[in-house]
């Protein structure tokens, strides 16, 4: 379980991290925001769960994936009030055999939560708990909203399985 709070104070939303970039990584997200076809579908099913659910996204200006990944969180923000934080400033540590990422500027947890490439997505309910993990971008679908929507789906379809009834 993750300290909610301890994160939300050290992160911004997607919108601000975009915002907040420098003029030239900046227009690349922003390309991308006005580029992207949000699929409605998924958005009108995540209205479902936006309310019970943060996103937390590990990302940094110099990647590819999070420059398509980040702009879709905004979308997301505004069209269904997802709470989305974003940890920004991620560098590697190429010097040092024994750590991928460097500590500071970027945040402990990327090492907490054995994060091997970025944008490392994880997402919780609103007691901390980790629901599921979306690494770099979707596996399983053809978009963000859509990998988001299944590893919501997956983690309810698990919530409501029964226990196996025992033999007595």
């Amino acid at each position: 379980m993750v300290d909610l709070e301890s994160i939300r104070s050290r992160t911004v939303t997607a919108s601000e991290y975009i915002q907040s970039l420098g003029d030239s990584d900046k227009q690349g997200f922003l390309d991308v925001y006005e580029d992207y076809q949000l699929d409605m579908g998924a958005v009108e099913a995540l209205r479902v769960f936006a309310k019970d659910i943060t996103v937390v996204v590990i990302s940094a200006s110099w990647c590819k994936d999070c420059r398509n990944a980040l702009p879709v969180f905004a979308h997301l923000e505004e069209k269904v009030g997802l709470d989305v934080r974003v940890f920004g400033a991620v560098k590697t540590a190429p010097l040092d055999p024994k750590h991928k990422w460097a500590i500071p500027p970027s945040p402990p947890e990327i090492e907490e939560w054995k994060a091997t490439a970025i944008p490392w997505i994880e997402i919780f309910d609103k007691q901390g708990r980790r629901i599921g993990t979306i690494i770099e971008k979707p596996t399983v679908t053809g978009s963000i909203e859509e990998e988001l929507l299944h590893v919501l789906n997956e983690h309810k379809h698990r919530a409501k399985k029964p226990e196996p009834r025992r033999k007595s």
